[in-house]
């Protein structure tokens, strides 16, 4: 039995991005959910996501199943009260990008 060990790298973000992250929470429809609602294993998705890979490839590299990364999407989606992979890019960028746009 062979075992799959995913080498990915600690840092999802850099640690002013992390910081703010934490501090302000995640901007979904105008209300800030806080980063700790979701899992380490949701969050690696969400980093997938954000870097444009679609399900399958998703499961692909992080050694899961296409409907284990459907399942993680609908919990990421219900935790953050958005509905669409749309929804949940434009709030991780109105998180990140908040202070770059009101100066």
């Amino acid at each position: 039995m062979k075992i799959h060990e995913v080498r990915e790298s600690n840092v999802l973000m850099t640690e002013s991005e992390r910081m703010q992250v934490e501090a302000q929470g995640i901007t979904s429809s105008g209300t800030l959910i806080p980063i700790k609602c979701l899992s380490k294993r949701e969050l690696q998705v969400v980093h997938k996501i954000m870097g444009g890979c679609s399900n399958k490839l998703i499961a692909d590299q992080l050694f899961i199943s296409e409907r284990t990364v459907k399942f993680h999407c609908a919990n990421i989606y219900k935790k953050l009260n958005i509905t669409s992979r749309t929804a949940l890019i434009a709030g991780c960028f109105r998180t990140l990008y908040r202070e770059v746009v009101s100066h």
